[in-house]
């Protein structure tokens, strides 16, 4: 519409120069909006054809891809065009300025890079003029002319922007067309050589468009013929312009105007409205803020009943703000708020109730929850004084009930020791009437205490008692009194049923029966012995050995008695008797002559084992040998008793192998001692128990 409306012609010279190349290119595309003019100049040394010729190609289809007026766009396609430059200098380096003019059939715009110029002229006159990006445009602009015009046209080819180099464009502003305008586009070489006040002259005298660009062409070929450049001219007669419908554009811009005021009165209501909005918003939530900081203080205070009732006002106040992140936020730190107040409701109601592990777990959850807002660290401080304080109620309950037990099972001590805990605590924990439960428990197994302590120490009377009389038992047992032994065995089993203690007392009683079987035993194995020791005695007769015969007598005589045999104890004394009797005279026969007191020391020897002699040494040498300290003697006796203790236990429980080797070691002791009597008496023992075994191993009965 805007094209058939309006009448643009386009007519351009293009000259090569005296160097025959011409480095200018041209270019133009009429659309139904826009009309776009490109004109560049290559600087190659090519000639600069080939990058003028890439340049307006890519910056006109560029601006046909993408059709606009705006600066923007303008720039875009010179910035395209440069980039198609920068992509193709592979033999060389392409560079070229460009001028690329757009217009809407109404107003123009155009771009530049390079050296590149616009005339916009009307009336006679030209009213607009581009700029260039050239040493002469600063000069000019900086008001820093040489001296002669010829020295200022110098600069004209230096350039600070191009295409292929420093790339800035230079975009103008909307400029209004009027018809009959005409805009010149010309390249350096033009502009250069012809002055501005040339052109305004050959515009005053213009017949036709080709006229004007002639006389151009005539002035820029003046002069010499020598290093003229090429160059193009290329003009855009405006012959009408695209009118606007201005009275529509008139009642639009009223409408315009009416909808900004109707517009500017909705939006000062709406600002109105919105202030009062937010202002009642506000006080919505500073209601809601006071609300919630008493809650906050109720619930730092432990009224958790109040704190509730608080946030719950908060909460009622909260719905009324609009819906947005802030009052979801804030439901939630109520409805948090909330739970916590519940909770330590809960957890007091609890710990009121002495269900001390309820409410301590209630506090905790309540304590994590605090501990997510900072307004709630104060209550964080107090719950952990109320955890220490249900930590305390679990561990009176604890102690009162194990001390419950331990008082139902008879350990007084151990339960009063409990309650004394529990009171000590009690007195932490405000509890008066558990304070009191506990002070009357402890007065019980106090007096409880008392009286078993009065108990213990009859019981440990009993057992000084019983201890005196099991070492008069030892004695007794290495004395060889069994009887005596037996009694008082007896009486010790009799104090330790008193006393209920009933395994000592069974174990009392199986030591008195092994001790039967062991004297029973022992008096079959001193029959043995004695009958052994007759027959000895009786060849010590017959050899003519009167003292060995005499030892064995008295050993026959002493055995005798132990098994309480008395007419066999009779019978070795009146032995005894009758061979003192006999040795009387041989005694004296010694005196009287010294050959018959020879022969008597001669017969001993062949009556005596081999070697006896030198086993046995006299009694004086041996007692002087034998012979040990007080100090010895006595360690040594203190070391019987828990052997034969031992040897009582293990004959008990038929260990006859350790009971034969402790009694066995008890008559080594007494040999040491030096009293052989009860070393020979242990060894008796010994053979017994041997006795024993061999019947309980053959399944002889063990009674005798």
């Amino acid at each position: 519409m805007r094209k058939l409306n309006s009448q643009f012609i386009t007519t351009f010279v293009s000259e090569a120069g005296l160097s025959g190349q011409n480095g200018t290119y041209y270019g133009f595309v009429e659309m139904d909006r826009y009309y776009c003019m490109a004109v560049a100049e290559g600087f190659d040394g090519d000639g600069g054809q080939e990058s003028a010729k890439l340049a307006v190609d890519t910056a006109i289809e560029a601006f046909v891809q993408k059709p606009g007026i705006k600066a923007g766009r303008i720039r875009a396609c010179i910035r395209k065009a440069h980039k198609r430059l920068m992509q193709q200098s592979v033999r060389i380096r392409l560079k070229a300025g460009i001028l690329l003019l757009v217009s809407d059939y109404t107003r123009f715009r155009y771009g530049v890079c390079g050296n590149v110029m616009l005339f916009a002229m009307r009336n006679a006159g030209i009213y607009h003029q581009s700029i260039t990006h050239t040493r002469y445009q600063a000069m000019m602009d900086q008001k820093q002319i040489p001296e002669t015009e010829n020295a200022a046209k110098k600069e004209t080819g230096n350039l600070y922007h191009y295409l292929g180099g420093n790339a800035r464009v230079t975009v103008s502003g909307k400029i209004k067309m009027e018809d009959g305008d005409l805009l010149l586009a010309v390249t350096e070489g033009v502009w250069s050589r012809v002055g501005r006040v040339e052109i305004l002259d050959a515009y005053e005298s213009i017949q036709s468009v080709g006229e004007f660009l002639g006389d151009l062409q005539e002035l820029y070929v003046r002069g010499s013929t020598e290093g003229i450049p090429c160059c193009c001219l290329a003009a855009v007669e405006i012959k009408k312009t695209y009118q606007e419908n201005r009275a529509l554009k008139k009642k639009i811009m009223i409408w315009c105007l009416i909808i900004v005021l109707i517009l500017a009165v909705v939006g000062t209501v709406a600002v109105l409205y919105i202030r009062h909005r937010r202002r009642r918003q506000q006080e919505i939530r500073n209601t809601t803020a006071v609300y919630e900081d008493t809650g906050d203080q109720y619930l730092t205070d432990f009224n958790a009943l109040l704190a509730k009732q608080e946030y719950e006002k908060a909460a009622e106040e909260n719905q009324k703000l609009d819906k947005s992140g802030e009052r979801l936020e804030k439901e939630q730190l109520l409805s948090t708020k909330i739970t916590v107040s519940v909770i330590l409701e809960e957890a007091d109601q609890a710990y009121d109730g002495r269900a001390y592990e309820q409410a301590r777990d209630a506090y905790k959850k309540a304590q994590e929850l605090a501990k997510q807002y900072s307004e709630l660290l104060p209550l964080v401080s107090r719950i952990d004084q109320q955890l220490k304080l249900a930590g305390t109620g679990m561990e009176i309950d604890t102690c009162m009930q194990n001390g419950a037990l331990k008082e139902a099972e008879g350990d007084i001590r151990t339960a009063a020791s409990l309650y004394r805990q529990a009171e000590a605590m009690l007195r932490i924990v405000d509890d008066p009437e558990r304070l009191k439960e506990a002070q009357l428990a402890l007065l019980r197994v106090n007096g409880l205490a008392e009286q078993e302590e009065k108990e213990e120490r009859a019981r440990d009377r009993d057992v000084l008692i019983a201890e005196a009389d099991e070492e008069a038992a030892v004695d007794a047992i290495l004395a060889g009194d069994m009887e005596a032994a037996l009694e008082q065995y007896t009486k010790i089993r009799d104090a330790y049923i008193g006393m209920e203690e009933n395994e000592k007392a069974e174990e009392i009683t199986q030591i008195m029966l092994s001790l039967q079987k062991q004297s029973r035993a022992a008096r079959e194995v001193s029959r043995e012995s004695i009958e052994v020791d007759k027959s000895a005695a009786f060849e010590a007769v017959l050899a003519g050995d009167l003292e060995t015969a005499l030892s064995l007598y008295a050993k026959v005589e002493e055995a005798c008695l132990q098994i309480e045999d008395t007419a066999g104890a009779e019978e070795a004394a009146s032995l005894i008797a009758s061979l003192e009797a006999q040795t009387v005279p041989a005694a004296e026969g010694d005196a009287a002559g010294p050959e018959e007191v020879q022969t008597i020391p001669q017969a001993v020897p062949e009556v005596l084992p081999e070697g006896a002699a030198e086993e046995a040494p006299p009694e004086e040498e041996a007692g002087e040998e034998e012979a040990v300290s007080p100090e010895e003697r006595l360690a040594l006796e203190q070391m019987v008793t828990p052997i034969l203790e031992q040897a009582l236990r293990e004959t008990a429980n038929q260990e006859f192998e350790a009971a034969i080797e402790a009694y066995r070691r008890i008559a080594e002791l007494y040999t040491q001692i030096g009293d052989p009597v009860t070393a020979d008496r242990m060894e008796m023992m010994a053979r017994g128990l041997e006795k024993l075994q061999k019947d309980a191993s053959s399944g002889g009965n063990g009674n005798g």
